[in-house]
């Protein structure tokens, strides 16, 4: 009792600090980290002393939100642009950032050259929607209006692809997304443009970048909503925008299950044996097709 009304009295900050310095969480980031833990620790706690709405999710969701971040190898500090854990309700959402998504690319060893920029009116100067050329020049640049965003990458084997959404795209992606923008509050009405350009950028990635398992552990963990359970759900977009994960042991099942269907379909439909001699149905042969 003295433990809960003790417990009540501390302040949000206070209150995390004694979750993750527990015995419990200690447990289990010692058994997850090794060596790692003091280092995570300290700079998660920073983060969450920084961001007072954070602070106000539950402990437990925090921590495991930011766990996400360790198996990938991008630090969570918001200032560095590679990875964050962004309130969303009473639970936590691990959110990987422009930079983070440039990062996985890069270490699979097969981008030679990526680009994200804002365009501004006047600086794209050709587009061809036919080949997917797009030319861009900041000499062009106009006014500081901002027209769009584009993200380019070349492959070591030469093969290049630009993507370029207008402003407009931009919007209607979020409003079709993004709960919170809808709302009009969150990340992307905080800072709209960093967002635009993660997006732009995290849509070229997943669909020409060469799959290595760290990109598709990334796809995987994006944008989850994670609770004290330590369960994960995409909250903030719709099962349009879900990365379909599916276990190996699970495919394994279904196609199983799929294999043992025929069979029986394939039973149901054979003709059976007949012995020439007797003119018999022999059980002891197997049944045959036409």
């Amino acid at each position: 009792m003295a433990n809960e009304i003790a417990t009540k009295q501390m302040t949000p900050m206070q209150r995390f600090n004694a979750q993750i310095r527990g015995a419990n969480a200690q447990d289990y980031l010692t058994a997850v980290l090794g060596e790692k833990k003091e280092a995570f620790v300290t700079s998660l706690v920073s983060v969450v002393a920084n961001d007072a709405n954070l602070q106000k999710c539950n402990p437990m969701s925090v921590i495991y939100a930011a766990m996400k971040s360790v198996p990938l190898g991008l630090p969570i500090e918001n200032n560095l642009g590679y990875a964050a854990v962004i309130p969303y309700g009473d639970n936590a959402s691990f959110q990987i950032m422009r930079n983070g998504w440039m990062e996985l690319a890069m270490r699979t060893g097969q981008v030679k050259f990526i680009a994200n920029e804002v365009v501004h009116k006047g600086e794209l100067v050709k587009k061809n929607k036919f080949t997917g050329e797009y030319i861009f020049d900041e000499d062009k640049k106009e006014s500081d209006e901002v027209i769009g965003y584009m993200a380019y990458i070349r492959l070591t084997n030469g093969f290049e692809k630009t993507v370029y959404w207008t402003v407009e795209e931009v919007k209607a992606h979020a409003l079709r997304y993004s709960q919170t923008f809808k709302k009009g509050y969150g990340v992307w009405k905080d800072n709209f443009d960093a967002m635009a350009l993660k997006t732009v950028l995290k849509h070229l990635i997943v669909k020409h970048c060469p799959k290595s398992a760290e990109l598709q552990q990334a796809r995987a963990d994006d944008q989850t909503v994670t609770n004290k359970d330590n369960v994960s759900t995409y909250a903030d977009n719709t099962p349009d925008e879900q990365p379909q994960v599916e276990s190996t042991a699970a495919k394994e099942k279904a196609a199983a299950v799929k294999a043992q269907v025929e069979a029986m379909k394939a039973r149901q439909t054979a003709k059976p044996v007949v012995n020439e001699e007797t003119g018999e149905v022999d059980d002891d042969l197997p049944f045959g097709n036409d």
